[in-house]
């Protein structure tokens, strides 16, 4: 019987390995799409006209109540202020959990969905859209544009949240607030013309897969202990 049992946690273990390696592997595909297609984005100029004139047509009516709210997204999650909101937050999980390996957890979700995507903006390099079609009120943004830093460290906090409630009843309502917060970051980038919207779809597209392979790499190490829901409800106790 006990030869039996070893024999099934080692299929397991197995099956286990194979899971692990194809959704790693797709979302390395998937970074990799990523990274050519913002390389010959970056090199096409009808493309990045075409888009030009997209983000030109969106700035000629523009209204001033979504001009201020896209402008405070842009100081919520500018690198500066985001780092201050992730400390925050990382507090609040503290406080909720009493557990730092949650913390942790959170921490690397967060970070790693936004840093990731600062390597691709890099070594794309893809120029902002023109001056006379961004928003005057956002001067001197950081100059590469693909993808948006903003709309990724967006991604990354919002799903992190979901991770933790995964096993509570709040998991549905914070899953709203999460693809809201994503689209809503997603739409104040175009709305002011700092991101071209190929950049936004990048943006989004990336950020999964980046956080899927940190959830699933942290899952394969760590286990499941820091989204347990006596983690997220310690007053039960």
């Amino acid at each position: 019987m006990s030869q039996t049992r070893a024999q099934e946690r080692a299929d397991a273990s197995r099956k286990s390995t194979r899971r692990l390696i194809v959704i790693l592997a797709i979302c390395v595909v998937v970074a990799l799409l990523v990274l050519v297609a913002g390389i010959v984005l970056t090199k096409s100029s009808s493309d990045t006209a075409a888009e030009t004139r997209v983000l030109g047509s969106i700035a000629a009516s523009r209204v001033s109540a979504l001009v201020s709210f896209s402008l405070g997204i842009n100081w919520l999650f500018s690198p500066p202020i985001a780092v201050v909101v992730g400390v925050i937050s990382a507090v609040i999980v503290f406080i909720v959990t009493r557990r730092w390996l949650t913390v942790l957890h959170f921490a690397l979700l967060v970070l790693g969905t936004w840093l990731s995507s600062e390597v691709i903006k890099v070594i794309v390099h893809r120029p902002r859209p023109e001056g006379h079609v961004a928003d005057a009120l956002v001067p001197n943004p950081d100059p590469d544009s693909y993808p948006s830093g903003h709309v990724c460290f967006a991604v990354g906090l919002g799903f992190a949240v979901l991770i933790l409630v995964l096993h509570t009843r709040a998991r549905v309502v914070v899953a709203v607030l999460a693809i809201l917060l994503a689209l809503v970051t997603s739409f104040s980038r175009i709305y002011l013309a700092i991101h071209f919207p190929t950049d936004i779809a990048a943006s989004l597209v990336f950020s999964a897969a980046a956080f899927i392979a940190i959830e699933t790499l942290w899952r394969r190490i760590v286990g499941t202990r820091a989204a347990a829901p006596a983690q997220v409800e310690p007053a039960a106790g």
